[in-house]
């Protein structure tokens, strides 16, 4: 069952005339500071003949891919996302031992994808301005490259924003989340 803000995603791609496709690429470390690993996702929203290709890296909590015995969590792969959840037993059965021996899997969490919702969200609203008044805003240090090099990716964002919608669905994009 969808939540009131993911409708209100899925109704604004729809009014838009707009197309999201998330497709899951690989768990790694995704932003610079990043000390654990989360799922990333390519992106891509269509309209019409405009493209614009993305990447997106998720929450870590929405990223974890673990069996449950007991208290204790066991990492599994990334490549056995596809399978069962009796498959990811047995192999969390057979490869993952226990203080007591082999271990066994309560309950598995599975990553949780994320929404159209959670992209549209999360994208760049408004003009990031001038570089000085970007870090004004959001108190970073001008003489910082990591710095420039954030406000050039949140500048490139902007752009694609404005390529893929006018200015007014840009005002009811806003009012999503």
């Amino acid at each position: 069952m969808k939540t009131n803000y993911e409708k209100q995603a899925t109704d604004f791609l729809e009014k838009t005339g707009c197309k999201m496709t998330i497709t899951y690429k690989e768990n790694r470390k995704y932003f610079p500071n990043d000390k654990e690993t989360r799922d990333v996702y390519d992106i891509k929203i269509e309209r019409g003949s405009r493209v614009w290709k993305f990447e997106f890296g998720n929450s870590i909590e929405d990223s974890e891919f673990v069996a449950v015995y007991g208290k204790r969590k066991y990492e599994i792969p990334s490549e056995m996302r596809t399978k069962s959840n009796s498959e990811i037993a047995w192999y969390v059965k057979c490869n993952l031992q226990s203080d007591f021996g082999t271990a066994k899997a309560d309950r598995i969490i599975r990553p949780v994808p994320p929404s159209e919702y959670s992209v549209l969200a999360c994208l760049t609203k408004f003009d990031p301005g001038s570089f000085e008044d970007f870090c004004n805003e959001f108190g970073y240090d001008e003489d910082s490259r990591t710095a420039e090099r954030t406000y050039n990716a949140v500048v490139k964002e902007w752009q694609n924003v404005c390529m893929i919608w006018t200015d007014d669905e840009i005002e009811e994009l806003r009012e999503i989340n």
